[in-house]
């Protein structure tokens, strides 16, 4: 049968208080049970909560994210998997939607969320970010912290402002009275001398009290004098089989288990049989029925582990680790495998899962975590693996510096020429793989892309090990143009260049970007002002994209349609596109992705004019922080730009346009420089007249020019209209411009009509969903009870935030409230 658990009436009262505060921290020693009163008092109270651990010392945020959003997920899927897909929020904009994740999921709820050890995280970043999440006062969310020592966040401050409630350590010391009443509940009766004894013994120490009630069970006397590894040798050990003994030592590395991963840890099939035995009997071994896993008791384990070292030297640690990590690769937790086979030092391991084409969206969601982890594989061991080290090669000179990425690059190449083992065909793989990475060091001069391209083709015979269809063939920009045309007068030219050598990369990825030929002409068409055909291949590519899953593309191509429909003044349906959007980019795991589709939907807010549908991080300027990788970097500048113009905040403006200048000179980014010089005119027209304004204009119309661009112009008419009519004026028979002028004249007209054609007016669906927000219910419940699809309720989610021009469901209920919508 299970332990009986003490109720313990004081520390009962003070954990009912934290319904009170956004954070209440319980801090004591190790053995003073904290987990079993804080899990019991919220049990008895049938409390709403999440209960998670952090499960060994660990100071990568990355790691401690993806282990507490990985128990996350098992009890709660919907919360635990939108969090973990996107992963560790280091910047504003990911710490911005992880607070509207978090307020989705527990507004008006009055979820508890627990995190147990917290003495483990040594992390400032999530120490932050809990912080910043606990002064955001989200209604119905509350966090529970149980640690042995005071976290390291702003406790004091968060106490005297009211956010913070800490339970004093000296309240888990057990009284006399608890003693006695503990003996009580295995049917011993004791005295109150005997319960004195009991506590000078144990110190008050409840872990203690347990060993030395299981002791006096056996013998029917007190032994004082003992420590606690002796008190768990008569009291625990003693009382287990050989067999038994052996299934705990080997399980001893493990944070946590579940049945079948102590089965494949311990290879002894009695194990699942011993396990749940042994959890009955010894309250060291705790099952978690929400998460299906078994933990050891931290002293426990620290005991366990000491026997192994000490006493077992047939048994090894270090085998016991690579199993471990091993099993977690297998059952797809790579991160927890990588760190088990780091800690064996197991780096051959550790490279040979870089061979599988799976670490791609490992290393994009995790990009720190990888570099620390590298940083730790001896350069020999590395070089014994070529595959997996040029696939980590491969991610540094596209997420993190290309200059560095192509030294590396250059010395692996030279290793290898000299390495006489090696067969011709791995020689030439190796040779063909570089030749692919260098290929994305230049990506953005075409010619030399298309030698490496090649010659990497013909290496291969077709087929890359490194590259596959998961990598971010946009690299994440919104617009796949923009980073490549840099030739004025070469538009159309460079998508035709692009359509050209595209194949080779397709094949050698396995589909890699399937439709980005028909994007790039759609971008081109759409530039131009072809919007019929802009939008029969932005269809095309989606179509082809979303057969194997090429969410970027698909980004790419949304961002098209819905300029398209703006243009042609159907706003609606452009904003019902990005709806559509979001709730498919929701269940992506990467945030290169999510930057994305960020640009694109605030894109089309600066279009439509709405300073509120702009994401949060870029209202507040924090353009650097995107997660767009360094090929596609300056759109974030174009979009900000955006908004400062209906800010009309013009000196700022004229700042940004300096620094957008800069940044578009590294790859030559016409579009940016046109957007840019078009920016730089409005701002030039309030401030200094409008003379300097038509020298800017001209600047952004000869860039035009020659490849016939219009849109961009259009998409600004609101601001620049009457200064393009000027300069038609002065300028006769200018067919360029006649066609400038004639196509933002119309594009304004539809924009006046913007605001009637825009509004708050929910449908019927959208109230339906609204109303069951309030009551509290996820989107799966949502869902069942409407007899709809997930991604249905997600899609008119977003739709409603978007019309009640608010980000969260708190805001969305007052909105709705305040208008007497529900």
């Amino acid at each position: 049968m299970r332990q009986p658990i003490l109720k313990r009436q004081e520390i009962n009262l003070e954990f009912k208080k934290l319904f009170d505060y956004p954070l209440t921290v319980a801090v004591a020693a190790m053995g003073y049970g904290k987990t079993t009163s804080a899990r019991d008092c919220l049990n008895d109270l049938k409390a709403n909560y999440i209960w998670m651990s952090c499960e060994s010392d660990e100071s990568s945020p990355e790691y401690i994210w993806d282990s507490l959003t990985r128990q996350l997920s098992k009890t709660n899927p919907e919360f635990g998997n939108q969090l973990r897909r996107l992963g560790f929020p280091d910047d504003a904009m990911q710490r911005d939607k992880v607070l509207k994740i978090i307020e989705d999921h527990t507004y008006m709820t009055n979820t508890v969320l627990v995190i147990d050890d917290y003495h483990f995280v040594h992390s400032s970043e999530l120490n932050s970010l809990v912080e910043r999440i606990v002064r955001a006062k989200i209604e119905g969310l509350h966090i529970l912290i149980l640690s042995r020592t005071k976290p390291d966040i702003s406790m004091d401050e968060l106490m005297l402002k009211g956010y913070c409630y800490q339970i004093k350590s000296n309240l888990f010391e057990v009284s006399n009275d608890e003693i006695k009443e503990y003996f009580q509940l295995y049917g011993v009766e004791i005295s109150e001398d005997m319960a004195e004894d009991v506590y000078n013994i144990s110190e008050g120490w409840v872990s203690a009290v347990y060993l030395i009630r299981q002791r006096y069970a056996e013998i029917g006397r007190l032994e004082p004098g003992k420590s606690i590894e002796g008190l768990i040798e008569t009291a625990v050990m003693s009382r287990y089989s050989e067999r038994e003994v052996m299934v705990l030592k080997s399980l001893c590395v493990l944070d946590s288990f579940t049945p079948m991963q102590a089965l494949y840890v311990t290879e002894d099939m009695a194990t699942e049989r011993i396990i749940r035995k042994l959890s009955y009997e010894n309250s060291f071994i705790r099952y978690d029925e929400r998460n299906d896993v078994y933990r050891i008791h931290n002293i426990f384990k620290s005991y366990l582990q000491t026997l192994v070292n000490q006493h077992s030297p047939d048994m090894k640690l270090k085998d016991m680790l690579t199993r471990s990590g091993e099993w977690c690769l297998e059952n797809g937790d790579i991160l927890s495998g990588l760190k088990y086979l780091l800690q064996a030092k197991e780096y051959n391991l550790i490279l040979a899962e870089f061979e599988k084409t799976r670490i791609t969206q490992v290393i994009d969601s995790n990009p720190k975590y990888i570099l620390e982890l590298f940083r730790r594989i001896p350069l020999e061991v590395n070089y014994r693996h070529p595959i997996g080290y040029i696939t980590y090669v491969g991610f540094y000179v596209t997420n993190v510096d290309r200059e560095k990425g192509a030294g590396l690059l250059s010395e692996i190449e030279e290793y290898y020429k000299k390495d006489d083992r090696l067969s011709p065909e791995m020689k030439g793989r190796i040779t063909g793989e570089i030749e692919l990475i260098r290929a994305y060091i230049h990506f953005n001069n075409i010619f030399l892309m298309k030698g490496k391209l090649t010659s990497s083709y013909q290496l291969l015979k077709g087929r890359s090990s490194i590259a596959n269809k998961d990598k971010i063939v946009t690299f994440g920009s919104p617009h796949i143009l923009y980073m490549y045309y840099h030739d004025i007068g070469k538009m159309l030219w460079t998508v035709e260049y692009l359509e050209d050598i595209f194949p080779y990369y397709l094949e050698l990825s396995g589909g890699c970007g399937r439709g980005f030929e028909y994007q790039l002409r759609s971008e081109f068409c759409l530039e131009t002002g072809d919007l019929h055909s802009a939008k029969i291949y932005a269809k095309k590519a989606i179509y082809k994209a979303r057969s194997l899953e090429q969410l970027s593309i698909v980004i790419c191509s949304n961002l098209t349609l819905a300029r398209v429909y703006a243009a042609e003044g159907k706003f609606n349906e452009a904003l019902e596109i990005m709806d559509e959007l979001s709730a498919e980019v929701e269940v992506c795991s990467c945030s290169i992705l999510k930057s994305a589709f960020d640009l694109s939907t605030s894109y089309i807010a600066g279009i439509t004019r709405k300073k509120t549908a702009f994401t949060r991080w870029l209202r507040s300027g924090d353009i650097e922080q995107s997660h767009i990788l360094y090929q596609g970097v300056g759109f974030n500048y174009i979009v900000y730009g955006k908004f400062l113009l209906l800010e009309k905040n013009y000196i700022k403006l004229e700042i940004l346009c300096e620094e957008m200048l800069r940044v578009f000179s590294k790859f030559n980014n016409l579009l940016g420089y046109l957007h840019t010089y078009i920016l730089y005119t409005v701002a030039n027209q309030t401030l200094y007249g409008a003379s300097k304004a038509k020298t800017t204009l001209l600047l952004a119309l000869d860039i035009g020019r020659q490849d016939r661009i219009v849109l961009p112009f259009a998409e600004y008419g609101m601001e620049i209209l009457e200064i393009l009519q000027t300069m038609q004026n002065d300028i006769r028979n200018d067919e360029y411009l006649d066609r400038i002028v004639a196509y933002t004249s119309q594009y304004c007209i539809k924009l006046n009509s913007l605001n009637h054609s825009l509004g708050p007016l929910l449908t019927n669906r959208e109230k339906e969903i609204l109303e069951l927000m309030i009551k509290g219910k996820t989107n799966r419940e949502i869902a069942s009870e409407l007899f709809i699809a997930e991604v249905t309720v997600r899609k008119n989610i977003t739709a409603v935030y978007r019309k009640l021009e608010v980000t969260g469901r708190a805001s969305a209920v007052r909105k709705a409230i305040e208008l007497k919508i529900i």
